[in-house]
């Protein structure tokens, strides 16, 4: 009976240990960035977007064009279009972040598939977060910082060199991350990045876009 008791007591020991990012003091405050100096100047702008991922035991592949930009007292929109310019879905978000399915295919049209698609897009955008970080964390190993903003369930990590670049974005509960985002190269704040790698790691897809540039779209 003893050694159950004392086997169940470091399992919750360790178990109460596990972070989503081991090895980071968190910083006094005043040293956190706010929402407001994350969130980038949304302009028009072109990424090739390639969708890779697993269900059950079926693969599945998308490709298109991601489509971002601000509209305005409309908003903005986020657009995913096939080469052939068939619209795989269209989201919205007006000026108060209040979210909008403008359209979607039959086969995207599932509540938890929006609900993920949706919260990656409002990490990516900085949207429907409070203005104060919830704290900010610093690596010993690397000098990232990680400003922590609280989401209804779990957390949203941005991630800044020593340069006060983004060099990625993580969503993680209190033990483990849920999906995380490489930036490449680090971006500017308030600036979309080159390249972004998303990794859902529960769902098991990933989404990775590369900005179109003027030259690419003149070749």
């Amino acid at each position: 009976m003893r050694c159950f008791l004392f086997a169940s007591l470091l399992i919750l020991l360790f178990s109460c240990n596990r972070q989503a990012h081991p090895g980071v003091k968190q910083l006094r405050p005043g040293h956190s960035l706010s929402s407001a100096a994350l969130r980038p100047h949304l302009e028009k702008t072109l990424y090739r977007c390639v969708v890779d991922g697993k269900f059950a035991f079926k693969k599945f592949h998308l490709s298109g064009i991601l489509y971002l930009k601000h509209f305005g007292d409309e908003g903005d929109r986020v657009v995913f279009q096939s080469e052939m310019g068939n619209t795989f879905f269209d989201f919205g978000w007006n000026n108060q972040d209040s979210f909008r399915v403008y359209n979607i295919i039959d086969q995207m049209n599932k509540p938890a598939l929006i609900k993920t698609l949706r919260k990656d897009f409002e990490m990516i955008l900085v949207k429907g977060l409070s203005e104060q970080a919830a704290g900010s964390y610093q690596a010993k190993h690397d000098s990232l910082t990680y400003t922590r903003f609280n989401l209804q369930r779990g957390f949203v990590y941005y991630i800044t060199n020593k340069h006060n670049r983004l060099t990625g974005i993580d969503n993680a509960d209190d033990k483990r991350k849920v999906v995380t985002m490489q930036l490449l190269p680090p971006a500017p704040l308030q600036q979309l990045p080159e390249t972004l790698t998303i990794r859902h790691l529960r769902a098991h897809f990933t989404i990775d876009l590369k900005k179109i540039t003027p030259d690419d779209t003149a070749e």
